[in-house]
């Protein structure tokens, strides 16, 4: 038993370092704050706290963004006379939350507790990449 359990975390932990890492490499403001926390705190390499706080820190300015997207689409629809458009996004916000939010929790709970902070992060920078494309950008 003892072995099966120390397989599954060290599936688990090569699983979720090497999402990490993808992320990284993807994700400017992330890796910018975790390159700075590390140096700042003089740490060997990245631990859970990092990215905890960096996966906060980077989902809160993806926040803001989707709030400007969204902003952005109801000027749209309004100059496109398509007031239908903006409250179907806004619906679907609605339902992408609540669904972020659940899954993301699954997240944690199958992979382990870093993912409660780092899921949100990865799906918010997605709506803001999905939203700048409903914005023609």
């Amino acid at each position: 038993m003892k072995r099966v359990c120390l397989k599954i975390i060290m599936i688990t932990s090569l699983f979720f370092s090497q999402m990490v890492l993808a992320q990284t490499e993807k994700d400017d403001v992330y890796s910018q704050c975790v390159d700075s926390m590390i140096d700042k705190m003089k740490l060997q390499g990245i631990n859970n706290g990092v990215v905890s706080a960096c996966s906060n820190h980077s989902r809160s300015i993806y926040e803001k963004q989707i709030v400007s997207l969204l902003d952005r689409i109801k000027k749209q629809s309004q100059e496109y006379q398509q007031p239908e458009r903006y409250t179907d996004i806004l619906k679907s916000q609605r339902l992408w939350k609540s669904y972020i939010n659940q899954e993301c929790r699954n997240a944690g709970a199958y992979v382990g507790s870093p993912m409660y902070e780092f899921c949100p992060m990865v799906e918010y920078k997605n709506r803001v990449d999905q939203l700048q494309e409903y914005l023609g950008e």
